[in-house]
């Protein structure tokens, strides 16, 4: 298993499968990753085996893992998918490559919104939002 960065707005960036180091040597080398000036700044959730930090070091703490293990899988939540109404209604599927909706494609002539609609002056009617799914990528 490899070792495992979640990123989620709003919350702490959580390492997860970070190999064992006895005497708490994950926190060193954590701490070492994102240049912690104090303690405190990694934490350890004993309960679910999760480490976390601050979210602006997010980019220092899955360089680091790369660097220091080879690979990391990273699931980054959070965006929004949006769609206008021009798009799922009159657009037709077998030319979703040509939609140049913020869907990319992805909702063309559905007949259907995303989940959340809101309503809209612009060309394109109606705009639909839902929450992305979580984009999953590896650093090696």
């Amino acid at each position: 298993m490899s070792v495992t960065v979640i990123i989620r707005p709003k919350q702490r960036t959580e390492i997860q499968h970070l190999p064992w180091q006895a005497k708490g040597a994950g926190y060193k080398t954590l701490e070492d990753m994102i240049g912690a000036s104090r303690r405190g700044q990694v934490e350890y959730d004993a309960s679910t085996r999760t480490w976390s930090v601050s979210r602006t070091h997010s980019n220092a703490v899955i360089l680091g893992l790369a660097a220091r293990y080879g690979r990391v899988k990273v699931i980054q939540h959070g965006g929004v998918d949006k769609c206008v109404e021009a798009c799922w209604k009159s657009g037709h599927p077998e030319k979703a490559w040509e939609c140049e909706c913020a869907c990319a494609g992805r909702n063309h002539g559905s007949g259907y919104p995303y989940k959340v609609n809101v309503g809209g002056n612009s060309a394109g009617g109606d705009l639909s939002v839902q929450a992305s799914e979580p984009r999953v990528f590896y650093v090696d």
